[in-house]
């Protein structure tokens, strides 16, 4: 799918599971929001919220991908960044689970406007999840809810173009083997519990002129590496400015980590942002493994990619 190329985009990680003020910047590429120049702190929360600001021919788009686990962080940081809901023109829910679509309704409530929200349909069906300590949900996202509250509901299936500059490539297909889903996770269809493939979850493409891909994807549960390589074969863009997102590894074991740092670098990726539901472990393993280019992925952190 022909993907036209802007002359940049910006991320500002408005939610994550991370704060750290002694992170590092990359000046001109990654910088850290420094300590004590908001009017009022950051919140770091198990959840994802991220705010894609794009620009081409003069023109500028705002995307917020996810809303985080609750209205009480993403607004808090909204707020401390100087980010209006209503300056956004259009919202993408990668998939669905609570801790991305936790603020959405108050999003919808306080907007003087109604709002494209692109997903995949398969982010109504009802998710819960098994670990260790017992089940935990189901949770439902409402469709109903969200048309009442002033919702124009895009719902995609399969690669579409946002605002004529960025591609959801709708469900991942899969091209390397140690990426599956993991157990853990259910979906409730008729009542009755299945694994969940995450046929919902879907990445957030753009093509930067003279510097390449940048993908944003949020958990990653088909895989980071399967992600990556299918935004390539659904652009015929195979360089890759940056990955930046979730990428849910450590719950995976030490030999999922290790398939997927090698499968990273045989990628040759410019610049690794990682946070959310990484995990530690593997956190520390992607710093080892990238040194130069890896960065963690922190609340108040601005990445841009082009001119």
């Amino acid at each position: 799918m022909e993907l036209p190329k802007i002359k940049s985009v910006a991320i500002d990680i408005v939610v994550d599971n991370f704060i750290d003020v002694f992170e590092p910047s990359l000046p001109g590429l990654v910088e850290r929001m420094p300590p004590g120049r908001l009017k009022k702190p950051l919140i770091a929360a198990h959840g994802l919220a991220m705010l894609v600001t794009l620009t081409q021919n003069g023109q500028t788009r705002q995307i917020l991908m996810d809303t985080s686990n609750s209205p009480l962080v993403l607004f808090n940081n909204l707020e401390a960044l100087e980010k209006s809901v209503d300056d956004i023109n259009a919202l993408f829910l990668s998939h669905g689970h609570p801790d991305h679509y936790g603020g959405l309704g108050e999003l919808l409530a306080r907007r003087q406007a109604a709002l494209d929200i692109y997903l995949h349909p398969d982010s109504y069906i009802p998710k819960l999840l098994i670990t260790p300590k017992g089940r935990v949900g189901p949770w439902t996202l409402e469709r109903e809810q969200l048309v009442a509250a002033g919702a124009r509901l895009q719902e995609n299936t399969g690669p579409t173009l946002v605002a004529g500059m960025a591609l959801l490539t709708g469900p991942t297909e899969a091209s390397v083997g140690y990426e599956t889903p993991l157990p853990g996770p259910k979906r409730l269809i008729n009542g009755k519990e299945e694994k969940d493939e995450f046929q919902d979850e879907q990445a957030l493409v753009v093509n930067v002129q003279d510097r390449g891909l940048v993908i944003l994807s949020a958990c990653s549960h088909p895989g980071i590496t399967n992600m990556i390589r299918y935004a390539q074969k659904l652009t015929g863009e195979t360089k890759v400015a940056a990955v930046i997102g979730g990428f849910h590894l450590t719950a995976g074991g030490p030999q999922l980590i290790q398939n997927t740092i090698k499968g990273l670098q045989e990628l040759d990726i410019d610049l690794i942002v990682s946070g959310h539901c990484t995990g530690f472990r593997a956190l520390t393993q992607l710093i080892v493994a990238f040194p130069e280019k890896f960065m963690v992925s922190c609340v108040g952190t601005r990445v841009t990619i082009g001119s």
